[in-house]
């Protein structure tokens, strides 16, 4: 595994609470017909151009750790042994607006076969990764490419430049030219300069809020609390049919409903992304390092980690959910 004798007066409270209680469900039934209606509407919010490009990133790596961010905000991160040939993400929803857009590579020293870390990167070390945009429904080699970057070898050889140092970081850039406008994180606040004692509790709070909603499978709680983000991922993913709203919908909820266990939070660290404006409770365990959140679940097969990044919206004091 990836790890009752009844007096009258008892009597008519007891009815009394009953026709409450019958009430609050039907209210409680109500409310979450309402909200799985709203999840399912989301589509109408969301427009089409003559061009809706997808942005994603393909990468590979041998012989080390890698995190990769853009605009400061983390995309994946690996750590553990092995290699990865040719993946491909999509970050559209880490892209808010046209124009000049960050990119960030980190890598890290690799875990060896027998599960010891190598204290620096070796000479075999190797990351390359690009950037572009084609139609969501085109071919994938049908693309135009914006950014590419591999790393650099010593000269006059094939050994990496940064062998022997501990961490090594590029940062680069790209254009990219997207139909819509997300909000994001664009104006919420700088956490950064609130009390970070104070913050990192509010931020455990949230965090145990969520596995609690995830714990109770309260699905009506999980969309209030998910809804604003999936309407930004929806208008950057272009999910504009019913279709697209429901089988989004119908995936977030059934992952709520699945039997797993919601392992409790512990051994994490607190992390600010894109300029201090995003948040993460991270592990710190050697077995869950490369999460990117420290909430995480099992099943009898798999070990799952939950995304979670949380901000403070303008005018708000409150950690919400924005990816």
């Amino acid at each position: 595994m990836r790890k009752l004798i009844i007096s009258s007066l008892v009597l008519l409270s007891s009815l009394g609470a009953c026709q409450q209680k019958q009430s609050s469900d039907t209210t409680l039934k109500s409310q979450d017909k309402n909200m799985d209606q709203k999840m399912l509407d989301i589509y109408k919010q969301v427009k089409t151009y003559d061009y809706n490009p997808w942005y994603e990133v393909e990468f590979s790596q041998d012989a080390c750790g890698y995190e990769i961010l853009i605009n400061d905000v983390p995309l994946h991160r690996y750590l553990l042994f092995g290699s990865a040939n040719e993946q491909r993400i999509q970050v559209n929803d880490h892209i808010l607006t046209s124009g000049k857009q960050e990119i960030t590579i980190r890598l890290f020293p690799p875990q060896l076969s027998d599960e010891s870390w190598s204290p620096t990167l070796v000479d075999a070390s190797k990351f390359k990764i690009k950037v572009f945009h084609r139609k969501p429904d085109g071919p994938l080699e049908d693309y135009k490419q914006v950014f590419e970057f591999n790393t650099p070898n010593k000269p006059g050889t094939e050994n990496f430049l940064a062998s022997g140092q501990k961490i090594f970081e590029f940062k680069g850039t790209f254009e990219a030219e997207v139909p819509y406008q997300l909000e994001g994180w664009r104006n919420s606040k700088d956490l950064s300069k609130e009390n970070q004692d104070e913050l990192l509790k509010e931020a455990v709070a949230a965090y145990n809020n969520f596995r609690n909603v995830l714990i109770k499978k309260d699905v009506n709680a999980y969309a209030s609390l998910m809804y604003d983000k999936e309407v930004e991922l929806a208008k950057a993913f272009y999910w504009d049919t019913p279709a697209d709203s429901k089988e989004r919908w119908d995936e977030m909820s059934g992952t709520v409903r699945e039997k797993r266990e919601i392992l409790p939070l512990k051994d994490f660290k607190m992390v600010l992304y894109a300029g201090g404006k995003v948040l993460a409770l991270q592990p710190t365990s050697e077995m869950y390092k490369d999460y990117l959140s420290a909430i995480h679940a099992q099943t009898d097969d798999d070990d799952i980690q939950v995304s979670f990044l949380l901000h403070k919206k303008a005018g708000s004091n409150e950690l919400t959910p924005i990816r």
